[in-house]
């Protein structure tokens, strides 16, 4: 576990030649502050049986000088009285939720939302999500770099924030994101840290359209860290992998080498 995480104390070393290009550094003088969202994945919440997320969650230290978030990811909801019609209903989004993960963007953009309203400048990021989770954390990783962290007070944004990220396909999309990222969005914020336990894919049993800045690569992030189980046999959880360069070069020195 990061230890920049479980102690609340810590000072981060000087930086490596490896470490320049990393933007999410602390102002000079200022006391460095964590800022850290977990999401979970499909149908996963806390019980007696929990997840990595949950259990990593739980051994975070939340102060002031480290605020958390956690969400229980797609699939999950309250449940009403089973005699009314609000339970039949929920019961039908909740099967087609988890099926073609229909809430994708509402936990995207909700986590999204909480970093705007909590982030101060030369605050450290982190992002850890598993399965369905891990894949909405690469897509919150690829939305700051795409479209930059709102600025609070903006929150009527975010969908339109979101829809600029999500559609980004071509040089007219690009300069529109630009915009939008000068107008209501910080400067300069990076993201610390990814990390992913077993990221499936965002659109369900049926792999269609993978977000920006999810796959190919992740230079925009100083550290990313997959974790993959090499048993998983089930089609419907395929991994959606993060290659951080040419994949089929192992050699390549442009990757990182922060980047596993």
């Amino acid at each position: 576990m990061n230890s920049d995480l479980v102690e609340s104390n810590y000072s981060p070393p000087s930086a490596t030649a490896s470490e320049t290009r990393c933007r999410c550094r602390s102002p000079e003088g200022r006391k460095l502050r964590n800022v850290v969202v977990c999401i979970d994945g499909t149908s996963n919440k806390f019980r007696k049986m929990n997840t990595n997320i949950i259990e990593f969650y739980s051994h975070i230290v939340k102060s002031e000088d480290q605020l958390t978030y956690y969400n229980s990811g797609i699939g999950t909801y309250a449940k009403p009285s089973w005699r009314s019609f609000k339970y039949l209903k929920q019961c039908v989004v909740n099967t087609v939720d988890l099926a073609i993960a229909w809430n994708l963007d509402k936990v995207i953009m909700a986590a999204y939302r909480w970093l705007s309203e909590e982030y101060r400048h030369g605050d450290k990021i982190y992002l850890i999500g598993f399965s369905r989770g891990a894949y909405q954390v690469r897509a919150i990783a690829g939305m700051i770099h795409q479209v930059g962290l709102i600025l609070p007070g903006n929150n009527e944004q975010i969908p339109f924030a979101y829809e600029l990220y999500s559609d980004y396909k071509d040089e007219e999309s690009m300069e529109l994101s630009k915009t939008f990222k000068n107008t209501f969005s910080r400067e300069n914020v990076g993201v610390n840290f990814v990390g992913v336990w077993d990221t499936v894919s965002s659109v369900g049993f049926f792999r269609g359209k993978t977000l920006p800045f999810t796959t190919r690569s992740c230079d925009h992030i100083c550290y990313f860290r997959q974790a993959l189980a090499l048993d998983e046999r089930r089609v419907k959880f395929l991994p959606e992998y993060v290659y951080g360069g040419k994949a089929d070069e192992s050699d390549d020195t442009s990757i990182p080498p922060h980047i596993k």
